[in-house]
């Protein structure tokens, strides 16, 4: 290869009519509230509803934007809590996990997958400890928190199929968890036609 194709070769790519593929995650935020048991996500589009940047990316109410579709590979979760709590939070924040499920629904199609908010974070383990006596610190097993959870079958979110996550507490949260956000990632390859 001369000196000319190899310029020509690293001077494309940036801009082309067959599309692009991009590692890419659509995110979604519910805020926790102790009379909410069912929060709709992905359903207001950023700019709307009071979501900013920080809460959502989804330009629509309910779909990818035409001309993109989703390859959804794992779920991320992520947890921030409104103020600085006091120890016993630890257990309602488990209680929490435990007992929200996480829904993906299509239009005019069964769920396409359900599954417990605790699976979903990797916390196979939840046990809060408070020592006997003060030093008593004993070891106990440890979750592998990670907040990712790859699936092995992926949720394709075509262009304009309307779609949601529905985020269902079974019991209501703890008043020590009022305020405190949650959001949802869909984390995959994104194809998006240029």
């Amino acid at each position: 290869m001369g000196r000319k194709e190899a310029l020509d070769q690293v001077g494309t790519g940036t801009y082309g009519v067959e599309g692009e593929r991009l590692d890419w995650t659509y995110y979604d935020t519910a805020q926790i509230a102790v009379a909410t048991l069912t929060h709709r996500m992905f359903t207001t589009p950023l700019g709307q509803g009071g979501k900013t940047l920080d809460r959502t990316n989804l330009t629509q109410a309910g779909n990818i934007p035409q001309g993109q579709q989703l390859q959804v590979k794992a779920i991320k979760i992520m947890y921030k809590s409104a103020l600085v709590k006091a120890t016993a939070a630890v257990q309602s924040f488990y209680d929490l996990l435990s007992q929200t499920t996480v829904s993906i629904k299509l239009q005019n199609k069964e769920t396409m997958g359900q599954w417990k908010l605790q699976e979903l974070v990797g916390a196979a383990t939840l046990f809060a400890v408070t020592p006997t006596v003060a030093g008593d610190n004993i070891y106990y097993i440890q979750p592998k928190y990670h907040g990712i959870y790859p699936l092995n079958t992926k949720i394709i979110l075509a262009a304009l199929t309307p779609f949601e996550v529905t985020l269902q507490h079974q019991v209501a949260p703890a008043a020590a968890l009022a305020d405190d956000l949650l959001t949802v990632g869909l984390a995959g390859t994104l194809i998006r036609v240029t």
